[in-house]
């Protein structure tokens, strides 16, 4: 017992089979032991070489737990007790070092976690790698993480590349993340499209349904029909005759538009708003069936004021 305390080697208990060996590589060559060399035939050796052996075997079972020491007690030798215990662990070792590996180039971003996160998963992947003897380099941990990212970060990625390479730290990499992320969610946000709502029977924000019918009331002379061009109430609660873009009735309204639409072939293009009186095409071709009977040759604009058509380019011809 001695002789492993003043060694200070690390008793092992089934983990990190690796390290402790080379600790007890280092033990045994202090000692002069060579557990390799087999046992001579000549007599008068053989008891030095029992008694190295011996040793050998005292310093080995003295740095294992107990429970380690039962897989090797039918063990004679020190080699024997070596041989043993790298079939059982080294194979294991290797088996985890397979398990890790493909952990580690299988791992891909989850969109539930944060960059902070995701780096700090990438990071544990390779040192666990690291731990079993691979050796992975900080830039094969920055390519992992740079390729996993969503393609919202695409501007991210080009950039990294024009950095030099002093500055491609994994720090700097973090902190280049966190403020693209935060840059992001602003963006999002501000860019979200704006909808308007207006329901005939919602409430105010304090729940009062009373409260909201008076305000209706209070404002309503500021708006225009749209069906008799009376002010003082709505389209839809209108007694005169419904025109025929008010015949399809909904309890919600809803008003949106689209802008910075762009597109290589800008004549087949259409903008999206539905706030516009009249949609229009120069196309025939677009129509599956045209009523010309029906078709308003007229086109108000918002002073009220009404064009006719412009001639088509035969009609002028």
């Amino acid at each position: 017992m001695e002789v492993t305390n003043a060694m200070k080697i690390e008793k092992f208990d089934g983990r990190n089979f690796k390290q402790w060996k080379f600790q007890i590589k280092c033990a045994l060559r202090a000692k002069g032991l060579n557990i390799e060399k087999a046992r001579p035939v000549e007599t008068s050796s053989q008891v030095q070489w029992d008694k190295d052996d011996g040793m050998a075997m005292f310093i080995l079972t003295s740095s294992m737990d107990l429970n380690q020491i039962s897989l090797i007690e039918n063990c004679e030798t020190a080699k024997e007790v070596m041989s043993k215990l790298e079939a059982i662990y080294e194979q294991k070792s290797e088996y985890n070092k397979m398990l890790i590996h493909e952990k580690f180039y299988q791992y891909s971003y989850s969109s539930s976690d944060t960059m902070a996160q995701h780096v700090s998963k990438v990071e544990g992947l390779a040192k666990q790698l690291r731990e079993t003897g691979e050796k992975i380099s900080d830039t094969a941990v920055i390519t992992k993480i740079l390729s996993t990212l969503p393609s919202a970060y695409r501007s991210l990625r080009q950039a990294w590349l024009s950095l030099d390479e002093d500055n491609q730290t994994i720090q700097n990499l973090t902190s280049r993340l966190v403020d693209e992320e935060a840059s992001l969610a602003n963006d999002t946000s501000s860019n979200e499209t704006a909808l308007v709502m207006s329901k005939g029977n919602s409430k105010l924000r304090n729940g009062n349904k009373q409260n909201t019918s008076n305000d209706q009331r209070n404002s309503s002379h500021r708006f225009v029909c749209y069906n008799c061009n009376k002010r003082g109430h709505f389209a839809r609660d209108c007694k005169k005759p419904k025109k025929r873009y008010n015949d399809r009735k909904t309890n919600n309204m809803l008003a949106f538009s689209a802008e910075g639409y762009s597109s290589k072939h800008d004549e087949e293009a259409w903008i999206l708003d539905s706030g516009a009186s009249m949609h229009i095409t120069f196309k025939r071709e677009y129509f599956c069936e045209l009523n010309e009977s029906q078709y308003n040759k007229f086109v108000t604009l918002g002073n009220k004021q009404s064009i006719k058509e412009l001639p088509l380019e035969e009609d002028i011809q």
